[in-house]
């Protein structure tokens, strides 16, 4: 049965793309450069920590980029200028936490051209991020970068496999980016640890985790490297994983509460953090702020800057 499916998705896929090919579907300019972070895997890849890198990195360059993501599963309508108040029920798991800890506006956008017009006519932004915007056709991007964590040309189409698209689709790509050890290309990236974080919001040293029983609770595609992680930092860890955007319950607390009787502390993702009532967490809890260090960013940054450049749009100088 998943084969057959597979097959009807692939058919599905392969004729979306094909309209936006020959310019059966329209393709929306929006008058600011777009570069989409995205991929072809489902979940796991590291969009959102990449995005929030090259947003920092962009920042400290004199531009000023506004992140422009779908913020999933958020219930408010329309493009949203999401604030680090805002709850993860409003705008998404991903648009709170780019918008706490990126450094530049995020915009909630359902309608990626929507949230692109925002960006350009009320926040005066010199180039939109597009997070997860690979099979995003509808917008106009100057730049397609595609992060792979995998070995996509092995891989089969969903639900049999993980691929979101055919691996050919990544000649479409301008960069492509391998993380988590995948491939041996120049451009790759990798997740590392570097503090962290009390359920007020406060850092701490990573030397807290050395020698502690932990257990790591996460609800991410792909929890194995997290739980590696706090391994590789000194830490004896329980696993306790649930489904990708999982949505914490009561009954999910006070599961967590039990396994968590006579470790030293309760670890997640800092991902999952953002779902939880801070207010509701016992002090035990922490979890684990991560940051993508890219290999080729230098190359990534002076192409961007060009596109920029080129716009008329920049404000540097």
């Amino acid at each position: 049965m998943r084969k057959a499916l597979s097959r009807l998705y692939g058919s599905v896929v392969a004729a979306r793309n094909l309209c936006y090919d020959t310019g059966v579907f329209t393709v929306h300019r929006t008058g600011i450069p777009v570069v989409s972070i995205g991929n072809i895997e489902a979940g796991g890849t590291g969009k959102t920590p990449m995005t929030i890198a090259l947003a920092r990195e962009l920042s400290s360059r004199g531009l000023e980029p506004a992140i422009v993501t779908r913020g999933y599963r958020g219930r408010l309508k329309g493009a949203v200028l999401v604030r680090p108040d805002h709850q993860a029920c409003e705008v998404g798991v991903e648009a709170l936490l780019m918008a706490r800890v990126s450094g530049v506006p995020v915009i909630k956008a359902p309608d990626r051209v929507e949230g692109a017009l925002l960006a350009r006519e009320v926040l005066s932004s010199d180039l939109v991020l597009l997070d997860d915007g690979f099979q995003h056709r509808r917008i106009h991007r100057d730049l397609d970068i595609v992060l792979v964590a995998g070995d996509a040309r092995s891989d089969a189409l969903l639900p049999l496999g993980r691929l979101r698209e055919p691996a050919g689709s990544l000649a479409r790509a301008d960069i492509v980016i391998h993380t988590k050890g995948a491939g041996t290309s120049e451009m790759s990236a990798e997740l590392v640890p570097c503090s962290l974080i009390d359920p007020s919001g406060a850092e701490e040293d990573l030397t807290g985790l050395r020698g502690r029983h932990v257990l790591a609770v996460s609800g991410i595609a792909r929890p194995g490297h997290f739980m590696e992680m706090l391994q590789d930092l000194g830490s004896r860890v329980d696993a306790l994983a649930f489904s990708d955007h999982h949505g914490f319950t009561r009954r999910d607390m006070e599961t967590i509460s039990t396994r968590a009787r006579g470790k030293d502390l309760i670890v997640t993702t800092e991902k999952d953090l953002v779902r939880l009532d801070p207010s509701q967490l016992e002090k035990t809890w922490r979890a684990l702020r991560v940051e993508m260090r890219v290999r080729g960013m230098e190359t990534i940054v002076r192409e961007i800057e060009n596109i920029v450049r080129k716009s008329g749009l920049s404000r540097q100088g």
